[in-house]
């Protein structure tokens, strides 16, 4: 039998899963709200981490979202170290790895994704770190402040977040990239040679088409090799390869799998009272027509704030243009929209002066956009006329009044 029930059960630790109890709480439902959390931390925030927090500018409890006092105050049950094992959605029950079992009425998946691992001959050398933890940031810091050389293996944001603050620590970085260029996510000539020149500037050495086939050393880690047969000698390394929905433990409860949970407009997850919310949500996105799974912090935060009000009795789509946010070497940039499908691209302002927009249209509407050095203000202006549909020149018009 259950040991434990509740009224709303929150299987994760992440912003997905702080957002929809603090929602629930601001709905009126404290008191009945668990939490099973696999870290051993509370709730925290992650975009610091390979950010401020790594650089050392980012108080250590600024990151959490949910602490003790708030839990305790509002009936919050954070339960960390328990990892969940297996979903029975037909008897609302949640089994834990150590077998403790726990009953909802209402069940918000928020588990996140797990870490791509290295599986290289090497991999297992001391001086290989990931970074998505609090612990694995801390843990980095602490090895920069001893070393000399790195290379960051991976060039997504992950890993050239943590390029620009190791640079910054005072580390000689190379990155090591399958792509051919950097941000090549972006798909425009102009970011790519703007970012290519700045890190170039800085002294971080950018590899491209490149892959890291083998990690040396005698006791602990002293270089990396590459397919292309490069030797590159470092003292610590850090691989941002990418992350994979964490559903494992889903497999056989009922719930469609297929690139994360899958959930319709409304966040549910096609069982009865269960619901996902953050990276491992593969939800229908009403703006633009289609299945995605997004694994940005805005839509953890958003998702599980919708999550929290249906699962309270509301029946609210979940209807956001999707948007994230990075700082390199002190520059911060945004992006806005789905770019899936565009067939133009249209670059505005000024990379030169660090202020600049690129546009990113399909069939002559805006769907996407970049956005490096503007206003806030702009920023919204850009999510209004993405959800509005607006053609290329109403865009122009409006951004440059």
């Amino acid at each position: 039998m259950p040991g434990k029930h509740y009224d709303f059960l929150i299987i994760g630790g992440g912003l997905a899963c702080a957002s929809a109890a603090k929602e629930l709480v601001g709905l009126g439902h404290g008191g009945g709200i668990g939490v099973l959390a696999e870290e051993k931390e509370a709730p925290y925030d992650r975009p610091p981490l390979s950010k401020e927090y790594l650089l050392g500018e980012f108080e250590r409890d600024w990151l959490f979202l949910l602490n003790g006092d708030f839990c305790r105050e509002h009936g919050i049950d954070l339960q960390l170290g328990i990892a969940a094992a297996a979903v029975d959605t037909g008897a609302h029950q949640v089994t834990a790895a150590d077998g403790s079992r726990f009953s909802y009425g209402k069940l918000l998946i928020a588990s996140g994704c797990h870490l791509r691992l290295l599986t290289v001959p090497g991999s297992d050398l001391p001086g290989l770190y990931y970074l998505r933890t609090l612990a694995e940031s801390e843990a980095i810091r602490e090895a920069a402040l001893h070393a000399g050389q790195a290379v960051v293996i991976g060039g997504g944001f992950i890993g050239l977040e943590a390029a620009s603050v190791l640079s910054q620590i005072g580390l000689d970085v190379k990155v090591v990239h399958r792509g051919d260029r950097l941000f090549e996510k972006f798909a425009s000539d102009e970011i790519s040679a703007f970012f290519e020149e700045l890190y170039a500037s800085k002294g971080v050495h950018s590899i491209y088409e490149d892959e890291v086939v083998n990690l040396g050393g005698k006791s602990r880690l002293e270089m990396v090799a590459t397919r292309a047969g490069r030797t590159l000698p470092c003292d610590i390394a850090v691989a941002g390869i990418g992350v994979w929905p964490d559903t494992g433990y889903l497999e056989g409860s009922g719930l469609r799998l297929d690139n994360g949970v899958v959930v319709n407009e409304f966040l549910e997850a096609g069982a009865p009272d269960v619901y996902a919310a953050g990276d491992i949500a593969n939800f229908m996105d009403v703006v633009y027509g289609r299945q995605r799974r997004i694994e940005h912090w805005d839509n953890a935060i958003r998702q599980g704030r919708r999550a929290a009000a249906n699962m309270a009795g509301g029946r609210g789509e979940f209807r956001n243009v999707s948007y994230f946010y990075s700082t390199v070497f002190g520059l911060t940039f945004d992006f806005l929209g789905d770019m899936n499908g565009f067939d133009d691209v249209v670059p505005l302002g000024s990379f030169e002066n660090k202020s600049a927009t690129v546009l990113y249209l399909r069939e002559g509407v805006l769907r996407a956009a970049f956005l490096l050095g503007r206003s806030p203000q702009e920023r919204s202006t850009v999510a209004e006329m993405i959800a509005a549909k607006q053609p290329l020149k109403e865009v122009e018009a409006r951004l440059a009044s």
